[in-house]
């Protein structure tokens, strides 16, 4: 039975030249002595793990997932980088990836407490081989990390282990977008830690604390690596000013499927719960919930909702911004033309735009849906297409 794709639905597009641009950002504010941890958990925040770390390894000192299958698909597809895996392993089989990974060097393994530590300890014996670890304090919240009391000495009983090798020491912030009174708690615990066993931890070893709100806003939380993940997408939280000049990555494109007009008082869409105030023009996007369109962002009543970008079908020009309205189905959203009245089936829709003068961008999206941005780009299904658009090389010539 063959299977193929007769209507292209919507298609995402990563662009990889401002990843690399967006990292050299990165790099400009953090300094050369500060490192960079990038962190490509959940399939790479949805934008393909494998793509997006071919181009993040240039850039980062190592690179961060949360579980040992993500880390194994990085180091199947040929990602020469430390990795470092966050949630506690106990166990790896012979045949996964990340067991090649151990014997190399490349992998990395966060340690949640003593039982964790002696379990790791166990499978290094086993395999014969050096395990890296690094230790994670839980500074507040309460996600993981070995408590505070127990920190001095879980480092100190590493050290006395003979294959394990200490490589880090981080914690997570609670609150880094808009608490800096917790923060600096967390910072302060952490640092109390950090000068108890300052005569354990090797030159080498890396400590972090910064995630991307944190490294944007803050500097004394840089320490000597930093850990972030959407800073790379170009895209901050709702409430933290980007650094200058970051680009955003994605956008996520479809057509007008259908265009229709309905009159004054007419209600649209399941419920009823979007009423066209004036004769109206309306368009049906063949996109919902389904593929990941953030449900409960339709305008409704006096409240107004998320919105999309409107292109002629080779989305050469734009004609503007409409927005969404009513409910969000399944597999289609209804959004409002009136104020485009060029617009015919076909016409192209940005239901994610890089455009900053757009209402239709990452940020905005995500603060109607009252989500972080990363949640958007993560629930977009696999099923969504994706393209890749890469940078053009340079070519430089020499002056006469």
């Amino acid at each position: 039975m063959h299977t193929f794709r007769t209507v292209q639905h919507s298609t995402i597009q990563i662009d990889l030249g401002a990843i690399d641009h967006n990292c050299d950002i990165i790099r400009q504010h953090i300094g050369e002595k500060c490192g960079l941890c990038a962190v490509t958990k959940a399939d790479g925040y949805g934008l393909g793990s494998v793509r997006v770390a071919s181009r993040l390894r240039t850039h980062a000192d190592m690179l961060c997932v949360y579980s040992l299958d993500e880390a194994g698909e990085l180091l199947a597809s040929g990602v020469v980088k430390p990795i470092l895996i966050r949630a506690p392993v106990h166990s790896v089989d012979r045949f996964h990836p990340v067991y090649r990974g151990l014997s190399s060097g490349l992998v990395h393994f966060a340690v949640h407490g003593r039982d964790h530590m002696r379990s790791l300890a166990t499978l290094a014996n086993r395999f014969g081989t050096f395990i890296q670890v690094q230790v994670k304090i839980d500074t507040g919240l309460h996600r993981g990390g070995c408590e505070l009391s127990e920190a001095r000495d879980l480092i100190e009983q590493i050290s006395m282990q003979s294959r394990l090798k200490l490589t880090g020491v981080m914690t997570h912030f609670v609150s880094a977008v808009d608490d800096e009174a917790l923060t600096r708690l967390q910072h302060d615990r952490f640092d109390q830690v950090l000068h108890s066993i300052s005569n354990r931890l090797p030159p080498s070893c890396m400590i972090h604390e910064a995630n991307t709100a944190a490294m944007v806003q803050w500097k004394w939380t840089h320490r000597n690596m930093v850990r972030v993940g959407l800073a790379w997408t170009g895209t901050v939280p709702n409430g933290v000013v980007p650094l200058a000049g970051f680009r955003p990555v994605v956008s996520w494109r479809s057509c007008l499927a259908h265009v229709r007009r309905v009159g004054a008082g007419e209600r649209v869409g399941y419920s009823g719960k979007w009423t066209a105030k004036r004769s109206s023009l309306i368009g049906i996007v063949p996109v919902g919930y389904a593929v990941g369109y953030p449900i409960g962002v339709g305008a409704e009543k006096d409240r107004e909702g998320a919105y999309v970008r409107i292109f002629d079908d080779k989305f050469h020009q734009s004609f503007g911004d409409a927005p969404v309205i009513g409910c969000v189905c399944m597999d289609q959203i209804a959004v409002d033309l009136t104020n485009i009245p060029e617009t015919v089936v076909g016409c192209g829709v940005e239901l994610i735009s890089v455009d900053p003068t757009s209402k239709a961008t990452l940020e905005q999206i995500a603060c109607v849906a009252n989500v972080v941005p990363h949640a958007i780009i993560s629930r977009i299904s696999p099923k969504v297409h994706r393209t890749y658009k890469t940078p053009v090389p340079q070519i430089h010539t020499d002056a006469d």
